[in-house]
């Protein structure tokens, strides 16, 4: 998030020149505007004549004899000379004695508010540069006064302030660019959120998380995401298996104990399909490493493939029982069963009729299922919506899962 000194220098150069190349014109006799003083006019124009020529040392001498002039100098001919000297200095890569005379120059009432918005920025760079970080802060909110609003000068200072241990401020800093992009930066997402984490701020380091795993569901991004609910001591294995698909579902289910504990909660719930279709991706991917896992986990998955066999054949007949039932919680197991075997629409079709039935054991995980067939069926808006009707839960880790279920399915519909 540095500010590189070229970039700076340019912007510098660019104003100054421009300026600088009108101090003949103000020496004039007959000017229009503010006018040097007579006295000075002569020296001035020879430093003039020799910017013309890129004499730079030429320049300086004489704007020396200008300084050292027995005279009383007027805030216009102070005006003149530093916005010289900053030119020439700059060309010379003087930077120490290009800030003060840069400085002066922007603070004068008689730059112009472009010249100003130009020499501040090419201050704050060369107090960045110089490591000198208070006077970069202070600088740079300065020029965002005069309506620098760029993306280089809101980090420049970002960055200063974290330097300074001014993490809060510098993530305030960093939002102001933020609010104004239609797809939020990943690097400043990262460096504001590193800034709430220095300071324990969980609750807004939550929030740019999920602005991260919004525009760009990376791996790294959702293990962050998903922390607080690892930390949880999750007592309610239906919750946790929904954890579990989650996590399968935006690829940070990594670990063999993670594979080994989704397939026995889906199986132990009854749905060998599911548990089947984890142990395989288990295996295809070499997740099992030590040869009693392979061993075991092998074993497993032979069963669960029989098991599902019979399931799948049997599930036509599960929803006539389904339908006499006095509750929906049959057909919400034979919907999560369909989903585990790919059967999306029928999956659909089975929880919202559990869903209309009502009597529901857990509505959370209802409303759960329901967005994830939608999800699986192309439908992300509508199970954003699900999803977001979870996060509402008096249930915390419920709605914390249903929010994260709700990013993802909103990074589906950024990405369409």
């Amino acid at each position: 998030m540095s500010t590189p000194l070229r970039v700076i220098s340019l912007c510098a150069l660019l104003w100054l020149g421009a300026s600088a190349s009108g101090v003949a014109a103000a020496a004039a006799d007959q000017p229009s505007g503010p006018t040097v003083s007579r006295a000075l006019a002569k020296p001035l124009k020879a430093a003039q004549d020799a910017l013309q020529a890129k004499n730079w040392d030429a320049v300086l001498t004489n704007l020396r004899e200008v300084q050292s002039a027995a005279v009383e100098k007027s805030a216009y001919d102070h005006f003149v000379i530093n916005q010289m000297l900053g030119f020439v200095y700059v060309q010379k890569q003087d930077f120490a004695n290009a800030l003060p005379a840069l400085e002066a120059a922007a603070q004068s009432p008689y730059a112009t508010p472009e010249q100003q918005k130009a020499w501040l920025r090419a201050v704050m760079g060369i107090y960045f540069a110089q490591k000198n970080y208070a006077k970069t802060v202070e600088i740079g909110d300065q020029a965002v006064k005069h309506g620098v609003t760029d993306t280089e000068t809101y980090t420049t200072i970002a960055d200063s302030q974290s330097k300074l241990g001014g993490w809060k401020d510098a993530a305030a800093t960093i939002q102001q660019v933020v609010d104004h992009q239609s797809k939020p930066d990943k690097k400043l997402l990262e460096f504001q959120w590193n800034c709430y984490v220095k300071v324990n701020d969980s609750a807004d380091a939550a929030k740019v998380i999920e602005k991260l795993v919004s525009y760009y569901p990376e791996p790294d991004y959702w293990l962050n995401a998903l922390a607080p609910l690892s930390r949880m001591d999750i007592k309610d294995a239906h919750l946790q298996l929904n954890v579990y698909r989650l996590m399968n579902d935006v690829g940070v289910l990594k670990r063999p104990m993670d594979y080994a504990e989704m397939a026995e909660l889906a199986l132990d719930q009854g749905y060998p399909g599911e548990s089947q279709a984890i142990l395989e991706k288990a295996f295809a991917q070499r997740i099992f490493t030590e040869q009693r896992d392979k061993d075991r986990y092998q074993h497993l998955l032979d069963g669960v493939k029989q098991r599902a066999t019979v399931d799948l054949a049997q599930l036509g007949s599960s929803e006539k029982d389904a339908a006499a039932a006095p509750t929906g919680d049959a057909y919400l197991r034979i919907g999560a069963a369909y989903l585990s075997y790919g059967q999306n629409d029928r999956a659909l079709a089975a929880i919202s009729k559990g869903i209309d039935k009502g009597n529901l054991k857990s509505a959370d995980e209802a409303r759960l299922l329901l967005g994830i067939a939608k999800l699986r069926t192309k439908n992300a808006t509508e199970a954003e919506r699900d999803f977001e009707k979870v996060s509402m839960s008096s249930n915390t880790a419920y709605a914390r899962l249903g929010r994260l279920w709700a990013l993802h399915a909103g990074a589906h519909t950024h990405s369409a």
